[in-house]
């Protein structure tokens, strides 16, 4: 069974022996947003990839594949985004976790995709081919990251748990290093070959079945006059196990000048033939069969290409293998496939009789053993793009929709952006609201030890912090809730004067507030009166043993001789006396709930402004101070704000 897997040797180090003489390495690749790019991006991708096909000498073999494999079976519809953590939360988790599973499976999450890129060089062993293969490598890792495309070379046991997949999909693998020794007798092919290997499975010559799974190699036979960019990613977007594959040898530019002269000294002989016909016939030597002049002007063209234009010649192997547990099944996929590509104007047929070969040259040992290929210059095979639309699945991170072009989930962890932060931005109805509170549900589930702090001035979260544990505090007229803007216990573990400059500094942002309404700046001589009542205020309640309220404040400012100091107390009146009067008291709100919710909605235009910064500096301290916890435990706090 061995010998129908076309390789000598596995090393370590992820080189290949594919045959004596020659050897190979892969490297994975990851995706980037080619299909949403602008024009100027898909350029630089294009130029990128053929400088890449361009690099690669005569004497070398390249296999480009994007793979797209199926998560296991027992993992399908079972994944878990979020932990179940709290018991308020519990219940909530569980019902995100399947609906997200549901989403899944209306785009391709539930495939793996990956892409590499193997090639190959000859050697007189595998200790001469490994400078020639790291050289290659570094090359290509530099090409590619030129676009923002991360590589990395696989070991051999990536390599060989690659081998696996493709031989028997959905298999689990098992291979060590450790299992090899002289004495065993084992060898790498043993770990990765299937039990049983049927070519032609119930007479079928155009599959095989390789250990009860049914799998069929089609090839590439015709083009289109133009390839289309979009080739690749019509196919690679299906939501099907496929592996498209690429084979690319180049050809030596002196070679492939001498192939196209010899090409264009045919086609001069036909002309010639055709002319001397015409003229025995008696009619007019210049007509032409239009297929011979338009390959006339096909061949001068690429001959120009290669002589002016940096293009160089490959044969070219383009095959799809995929794979199913039936034959019906895998004969539905076929029929995808084949539609898909026919779209694209490309032909993809089944390889009958040659699916050994074939199997062998999806496998990525960088060797072709199909004989189905053409003639492709640098820009045709560039155009072959392997990319599609870049994948966004952090693994922690919260659900942010679908992909609009491959219909997967975004999945995006914040804590790892360099600026977490954001706005939420949209005119009426365009979601905003619904858009803040998804955030609150990942930032919940995804991240138990965060703290939540929600700043409502429409009174639209309070059911969503109900359902999650959360505490709601109503600020209004009439309400229970009493915050204090000169309520220390948010400074508790800061020095007496770091205390008292903290609220200084909160007051004079209430008072700057409250002069803004009036459109006036708040004058140096206004912010040395309100920092010297405010020391007042604290003195004078600490002798009673209590903290001051707006109404010790407002004392205190009426004690003062300045003029300016009877205005200030005039514009602080209004939240000292009357109905607007519910800041003046002692705090009964504490963030001590990890989700708060700071309902404003009851408040008027004219206490919007006031409540928000007190409430604000309340946060803005919590934020800043580190609660007694052992030295390990950091606590990250998240504000949601609903701007209005």
């Amino acid at each position: 069974m061995a010998a129908y897997v076309g390789y000598d040797a596995m090393y370590r180090d992820g080189i290949a022996q594919v045959m004596p003489g020659v050897f190979s390495q892969t490297v994975e690749f990851s995706d980037i947003s080619y299909q949403s790019a602008r024009k100027e991006a898909r350029e630089t991708a294009f130029t990128v990839m053929s400088s890449l096909f361009n690099y690669f000498p005569a004497d070398s073999h390249v296999q480009l594949q994007v793979v797209n494999a199926p998560i296991p079976a027992d993992e399908v519809g079972r994944k878990v985004f979020f932990e179940p953590g709290e018991r308020a939360t519990a219940g909530l988790a569980e019902e995100y976790n399947r609906i997200l599973n549901d989403k899944m499976r209306e785009g391709v999450s539930n495939l793996v995709r990956h892409r590499y890129l193997t090639y190959a060089v000859g050697a007189d062993d595998v200790d001469a081919a490994v400078p020639k293969l790291a050289r290659i490598r570094g090359d290509v890792e530099q090409t590619l990251a030129r676009i923002r495309c991360s590589s990395r070379a696989l070991d051999g046991a990536e390599r060989l748990e690659l081998l696996q997949g493709q031989l028997r999909p959905g298999s689990r693998f098992e291979f060590s290093w450790d299992k090899l020794s002289p004495t065993s007798g084992a060898r790498t092919k043993d770990f990765v070959m299937p039990s049983t290997l049927d070519f032609k499975p119930e007479g079928r010559s155009d599959c095989f079945c390789s250990d009860g799974r049914y799998g069929a190699v089609l090839a590439a036979r015709s083009f289109g006059s133009v390839i289309e960019e979009t080739y690749l990613a019509s196919i690679i977007d299906l939501p099907l196990p496929l592996n498209v594959t690429l084979h690319v040898q180049p050809i030596a530019q002196s070679e492939a000048l001498a192939l196209v002269k010899r090409q264009i000294d045919w086609m001069d002989k036909e002309i010639i033939d055709e002319q001397m016909s015409a003229v025995k016939k008696g009619y007019d030597y210049q007509i032409l069969p239009p297929e011979l002049r338009f390959s006339k002007e096909e061949a001068e063209e690429l001959l120009d290409f290669l002589r002016n234009k940096s293009e160089r010649l490959f044969v070219y192997t383009g095959l799809v293998y995929t794979w199913a547990d039936s034959l019906e099944e895998l004969d539905r996929r076929v029929q995808q496939v084949t539609s898909v590509a026919q779209g694209c104007t490309i032909g993809l047929e089944p390889l009958h009789f040659r699916q050994r070969q074939a199997l062998n040259s999806v496998l990525p040992l960088g060797d072709n053993h199909v004989t189905v290929s053409r003639y492709l210059t640098t820009g045709q095979v560039a155009m072959q793009m392997p990319f599609a639309s870049q994948s966004l699945d952090e693994a922690g991170g919260g659900y942010y929709g679908q992909s609009k072009e491959s219909g997967n989930l975004v999945l995006c962890d914040r804590k790892r952006l360099a600026s977490p932060m954001g706005f939420v931005c949209g005119k009426p109805g365009s979601g905003k609201s619904f858009s803040v509170k998804r955030e609150i549900t990942n930032t919940v589930l995804a991240h138990p030890e965060d703290e939540v702090v929600i700043f409502d001035p429409a009174g639209e979260y309070g059911n969503l912090v109900g359902a999650l544990g959360g505490a709601n505090v109503e600020l209004a007229p009439g309400c229970s809730a009493v915050l204090n803007p000169l309520d220390t216990a948010d400074v508790a573990d800061r020095a007496d004067a770091a205390k008292l400059a903290y609220k200084t500094d909160a007051v004079l942002a209430l008072s700057s507030a409250l002069m803004a309404e009036g459109r006036e700046g708040l004058p140096e001589r206004d912010r040395s009166i309100i920092a010297r009542c405010v020391g007042e205020a604290y003195r004078e309640c600490a002798r009673d043993g209590r903290l001051p309220t707006l109404g010790d404040f407002h004392a205190a400012l009426l004690a003062q001789p300045e003029p300016e100091a009877a205005d200030i107390a005039l514009r602080y009146e209004r939240y000292v006396k009357g109905a607007f009067s519910f800041f003046n008291g002692q705090s009964n709100v504490a963030l001590d709930n990890r989700i708060t919710n700071i309902d404003m909605h009851g408040l008027g235009q004219n206490m919007r402004v006031f409540g928000m910064i007190t409430a604000l500096e309340m946060v803005r301290n919590r934020v800043m101070v580190t609660p007694p916890r052992p030295v390990s435990a950091t606590v990250k706090t998240t504000i949601l704000t609903n701007a209005q």
